[in-house]
């Protein structure tokens, strides 16, 4: 299973990192969407379709318009999941023509691969060589026809694709020994993360000794929520860089789980009215209070 060899490779007993890098290790042993206990009976069943509040399932007024008129817009995924990218691009569809000045933000790009992102909006680059150039397959790994519908959208109008992410090499070596042992000319341009919460520490924790093997040292944990806190900082940067205009960033449901992540971060930063929205995958399972600010049971 490619989450066992992730957990070897953050472990340190192997350097291989198979094509898709420290990022979607990570990304691994972030817990699942819909946590699978829950300390209450789960109500009822919430109608396919439907927007829901968190916890409840209770049903809501759809989101969207509100969304709209944020300064930051956050949608979650599961990455793998079709149906999570339909409803992306269904959304942003909307918040577009709601506001046609939006900015699209990617954690799938390192922001080294920004000036691809800026000819492919142009126009300049076949889907092909937009692919190869960006090395899509070894910074991200999922397959591009998951995501491929919502980069044609920005292409066809002209919408600024922004590169959200670091290097894995940067993410790597925060994991293996720590942000202080990472000079600051090293850190491309990222500040020090706020600390994080006591409930992401916790559900970090709890996601790096669920996966066997020897118990994994503090240092070692720590140096993995650093890591975490890093992508998460880095991806809040680059979205307040280009405020004032609305950026709607795309993520994994991990970076946004009881606002913990990103909009912990972008609070730090003075972004406090920050949207996030996320689909649901199972129309009977209780999603966690606080989980998000709605969910759309798919």
């Amino acid at each position: 299973m490619q989450i066992n060899r992730n957990w070897r490779a953050l472990r340190g007993e192997s350097a291989e990192w198979a094509n898709v890098g420290l990022m979607r290790m990570l990304l691994a042993l972030l817990p699942p969407l819909l946590l699978a206990a829950c300390a209450v009976a789960p109500p009822a069943c919430a109608p396919q379709g439907r927007w829901v509040a968190p916890g409840s399932l209770r049903p809501v007024a759809d989101p969207v318009a509100v969304a709209a008129a944020e300064p930051v817009v956050l949608l979650g995924e599961e990455h793998d999941r079709e149906a999570d990218h339909r409803w992306q691009l269904a959304t942003i569809e909307r918040l577009y023509a709601a506001n046609p000045s939006i900015v699209l933000g990617f954690e799938m790009f390192p922001r080294g691969a920004q000036a691809v992102l800026d000819r492919w909006t142009a126009g300049d680059l076949s889907e092909a060589a937009f692919l190869q150039q960006s090395d899509w397959a070894h910074v991200w790994g999922f397959p591009p026809a998951l995501y491929l519908p919502i980069f044609r959208f920005a292409r066809d109008h002209h919408i600024p694709m922004v590169a959200l992410n670091v290097s894995r090499h940067l993410v790597h070596r925060v994991a293996q020994g720590g942000w202080d042992a990472v000079p600051v000319a090293d850190r491309e341009g990222i500040g020090t993360p706020a600390p994080p919460t006591a409930a992401y520490r916790a559900t970090l924790a709890d996601a790096m000794s669920g996966h066997g093997g020897p118990a994994i040292s503090a240092a070692r944990l720590q140096h993995f929520i650093e890591a975490q806190q890093v992508w998460d900082r880095a991806m809040a940067e680059a979205i307040l860089a280009r405020r004032p205009r609305q950026v709607v960033a795309i993520m994994g449901a991990g970076h946004l789980q009881n606002r913990d992540g990103v909009p912990h971060q972008l609070a730090a930063l003075g972004v406090g009215r920050v949207a996030v929205l996320l689909p649901a995958h199972d129309v009977c399972a209780p999603v966690p209070a606080g989980f998000a600010d709605a969910v759309f049971i798919d």
